[in-house]
């Protein structure tokens, strides 16, 4: 009788496209053995991944520094790269953004160059 392996989520958090591209490269897979799931992944984050997974870390703690900006917005916000305040109106589209928080959002986009 044989074992079945269990797998367990050990921590759970989002991440970018590109952080996910980062992860993706630096599985170790033989290039015969490497899952159909992960190929198809792979592809995804190889065309939608606009910026460095580097970029990417130093923006999502940026960004998750603006109060009001979680992480999970903060990946939004990095896989999308808005460039007007109505597309970030349009990322919290759950809440009403009041004041100068999609100013605050394209400051540190222009400030990184990433739009």
């Amino acid at each position: 009788m044989s074992e079945e392996v269990g797998r367990k989520i050990l921590k759970e958090e989002p991440i970018s496209i590109p952080e996910m591209k980062e992860v993706l490269d630096n599985l170790d897979f033989p290039e015969e053995e490497i899952p159909p799931i992960v190929s198809k992944v792979r592809e995804y984050v190889n065309k939608f991944s606009k910026i460095s997974p580097e970029k990417a870390k130093i923006l999502k703690k940026k960004l998750v520094e603006i109060e009001g900006v979680d992480e999970e917005k903060a990946v939004q916000i990095i896989n999308i790269l808005p460039k007007t305040p109505e597309e970030i109106k349009e990322i919290f589209h759950e809440r009403v953004i009041l004041g100068d928080l999609p100013q605050k959002i394209l400051s540190v986009l222009k400030e990184e160059k990433v739009i």
